[in-house]
């Protein structure tokens, strides 16, 4: 099963409208992050949801109430402004004078073309590079299934604006952009064949991957999609995993030197494996725990 494009997508799906492996099962993916005194919570997130995920776990709500900041990934409301969807389109298209079509092989094209057959002319897809096709085509999908509701992300920073608590970023989104942008590059006709190739197992995909997440079994998790994404494209999972992490770990540090506490939300793929923010945290001799809303 290669399901790279729907990690991609569920994490980055709010910019177009828009899991280190334990082998237990905690009360949630949240996790307490501490030393000398210092704490913050750290919680794995999904970025599209249903009506029937709400309400989310408890111990996130818990964690959103004692926190002093809530930290995102990125600015989620600037994400849903006209103005960046208009730079997203414009970085996302190809230059005038190259299609799509020149970068597919004839098979790839032709599968595609059929898809969209009769859902959208393929020259309006044509001119997008294939990032920006998965998007599309992962987005048909998800609102087929009603995944169309706020995520943990969204459903947050709309909470922290009415509460009036402090927010903070880890990137920018012309950060962010950037790998948006290269997705796929060198290996555009794997990208969409494997696209398509798992439309019809998205409902199951993501099922298990919601139980997954409120449920805190990151093994589930990380055999779902991180096994494939590192197998299949190493490039792509180090400039979409590796390198954020590496830029985001000295802004978390830093989180831990004040009596502050922070509560960070990273979409899930973020805390898994070797690489995972969870594991860099643990090398640096951070004592990480599982949060449980009962603990106060």
């Amino acid at each position: 099963m290669k399901s790279l494009s729907l990690s991609l997508l569920v994490r980055h799906l709010y910019l177009i409208t828009l899991l280190f492996s334990l082998q237990v099962s905690a009360q949630s993916s949240l996790w307490q992050v501490s030393k000398n005194g210092h704490t913050l919570y750290l919680g794995g997130t999904i970025h599209v949801l249903e009506k029937a995920d709400y309400p989310l776990p408890k111990e996130f709500e818990d964690a959103f109430l004692k926190a002093d900041t809530v930290v995102f990934e990125t600015d989620i409301a600037q994400a849903k402004q006209p103005e960046f969807a208009q730079k997203m389109m414009q970085q996302m298209r190809y230059p005038e004078g190259k299609t799509l079509k020149d970068v597919l092989n004839k098979t790839t094209y032709q599968r595609l073309s059929r898809y969209f057959s009769d859902k959208m002319p393929m020259a309006q897809v044509d001119v997008f590079k294939p990032g920006m096709v998965v998007m599309i085509l992962s987005a048909i999908e998800l609102q087929r299934l009603g995944m169309v509701v706020a995520g943990v992300d969204e459903h947050f920073w709309f909470r922290a604006e009415k509460a009036a608590k402090n927010t903070d970023i880890l990137e920018t989104l012309d950060e962010q952009l950037a790998f948006l942008v290269a997705m796929g590059q060198g290996n555009e006709n794997e990208l969409i064949m494997n696209s398509l190739d798992e439309l019809n197992e998205m409902g199951a995909i993501i099922d298990a991957l919601k139980k997954a997440w409120r449920t805190g079994d990151q093994a589930v998790m990380n055999s779902i999609i991180l096994q494939d994404m590192m197998a299949v494209y190493p490039d792509l999972y180090q400039k979409l995993l590796v390198t954020r992490n590496d830029n985001w770990l000295p802004k978390i540090e830093k989180m831990l030197q004040d009596k502050r506490i922070e509560f960070v939300l990273v979409g899930s793929l973020h805390l898994m494996g070797n690489d995972g923010l969870l594991q860099l945290l643990r090398n640096k001799g951070y004592q990480i725990s599982y949060y449980l809303q009962s603990e106060k």
